[in-house]
């Protein structure tokens, strides 16, 4: 294949149609007191590349305090301050405005050569503006046509400014399925020890969106190897030296995890969960209490998504096997409706990867019937149940364990039994002294 046909679909006549009209109107806002502004970064790029913009980010030669008195009658956030950015809130969706970094000078587009010297790679350094069009000075829209991720003028420069694009690279080369540079990626590799240099809610959010590419389990290899893994997930770089069982063969753990995280949809809950899926070959690790917990709290994931993943992973409840429409209600009502999508692809992919394809056939009859059961709507959890812990204090229960007991009981017996759940029904039982 020739050189120009493998050349990225681009687009360099962006039209203000193109551009959001906030984005216009802040731009035009910021000229009509005298001084400039462009669009700048990833919006830009991706309006070359025909994606969804997601951000919005304009650059300006007016400084913080200029900025806060153009749009004084408007929401400025003042966190990125110290960096010169701050965020503009309009029509309530954000917008990153940014001051020039470097030298005050008169001449704004050698200022504004020099603010673009400082951004991560030459795809990110990209302008717009309505009369001149697209401003590239680094070659990023011919980095754009090959599919390449460089840093700018000097990569290890880049990267010890800030760390993270370390990851950054990594993430988007997943979301726009690039590649990194060789002196780029030679210099990750080199500097990957400042990472630790970074918070980790920095490196979590990054993670958040290798996880969500379109490729995480690349991500994931390009990650370990450039020796950046250890620093985020020393566990999954450990879990090489156990292996699973599949039927012909024995994976090893880091791979096998890797080989789940490219079968499933892009549900975060359910990628992140699949990071722990080998968990159980992970030896060294058999005496922690809680290593789901441990190792996401440590990356400052919130509880409730913490609680969310450690039901995805219940074994107990699917120890027993699901035969019954019984049997799938208490597995729905163990990991909840929102969980039980995830619990299933989890183990679907973990069955295909291990060959077990009659298993496999099986899920996947299963699956359509915790479809057909949800659809009924039966009890899957306490709060449906038809009585309330206010009709047992009606009765005269007043201790709250003891009330709780019996709504468990309770909810037991819908389980088994949907149509009990009537109150009068329920309240007959609870009379004849269901404790």
């Amino acid at each position: 294949m020739s050189q120009e046909k493998k050349r990225k679909e681009i687009n360099l006549k962006i039209s203000p149609q193109d551009v959001e009209p906030d984005v216009l109107w802040i731009i035009n806002r910021i000229k009509k007191a005298d001084f400039k502004a462009w669009a700048v970064g990833g919006c830009v790029r991706d309006l070359i590349l025909g994606r969804k913009v997601q951000d919005w980010d304009v650059v300006t030669s007016a400084d913080l305090g200029e900025i806060f008195k153009i749009f004084k009658d408007y929401k400025i956030v003042p966190l990125g301050k110290r960096f010169g950015t701050v965020t503009l809130v309009l029509n309530k969706i954000n917008y990153e405005i940014s001051t020039f970094r470097g030298r005050k000078l008169k001449d704004e587009l050698i200022a504004l050569k020099e603010d673009l010297c400082r951004r991560d790679f030459t795809i990110n350094a990209l302008v717009w503006e309505e009369k001149r069009g697209i401003i590239d000075y680094f070659g990023g829209i011919d980095d754009l046509g090959r599919g390449i991720i460089r840093g700018i003028i000097n990569p290890a420069e880049r990267i010890k400014e800030d760390p993270l694009r370390m990851l950054r690279a990594i993430r988007l080369a997943r979301e726009l399925n690039f590649k990194i540079e060789d002196v780029t990626w030679r210099e990750i590799k080199r500097h990957n020890t400042l990472l630790k240099e970074i918070s980790i809610e920095r490196i979590r959010d990054e993670l958040i969106k290798i996880l969500m590419s379109d490729n995480p389990e690349k991500g994931f290899k390009q990650l370990e190897e450039a020796d950046l893994l250890k620093y985020i997930l020393p566990e999954l770089e450990f879990a090489r030296e156990f292996y699973i069982k599949s039927t012909n063969k024995k994976i090893n753990v880091t791979d096998y995890i890797l080989m789940i995280l490219g079968e499933l949809p892009p549900d975060l809950n359910l990628r992140i969960a699949a990071l722990f899926q080998g968990i159980k070959a992970l030896k060294s690790f058999a005496t922690e209490k809680d290593l789901i917990f441990k190792v996401l709290s440590r990356l400052r994931f919130k509880n409730s998504i913490i609680k969310d993943i450690k039901l995805i992973l219940l074994e107990d409840a699917w120890e027993n096997k699901i035969i019954s429409p019984e049997d799938i209600r208490k597995v729905v009502s163990l990991v909840g409706i929102k969980n039980i999508n995830a619990f299933l692809e989890l183990r679907k992919a973990d069955l295909k990867i291990r060959e077990k394809q009659t298993e496999l056939n099986r899920m996947k009859k299963i699956e359509s019937r915790v479809e057909k059961i949800i659809r009924q709507k039966p009890p899957l959890s306490l709060k449906d149940l038809a009585v309330k812990g206010t009709d047992l204090m009606d009765l005269g229960y007043t201790e709250g364990r003891k009330i709780g007991e019996i709504l468990q009981r309770l909810f037991s017996l819908v389980i088994e039994k949907p149509e009990l759940n009537q109150r009068d029904i329920l309240i007959r039982i609870i009379e004849k002294n269901i404790e």
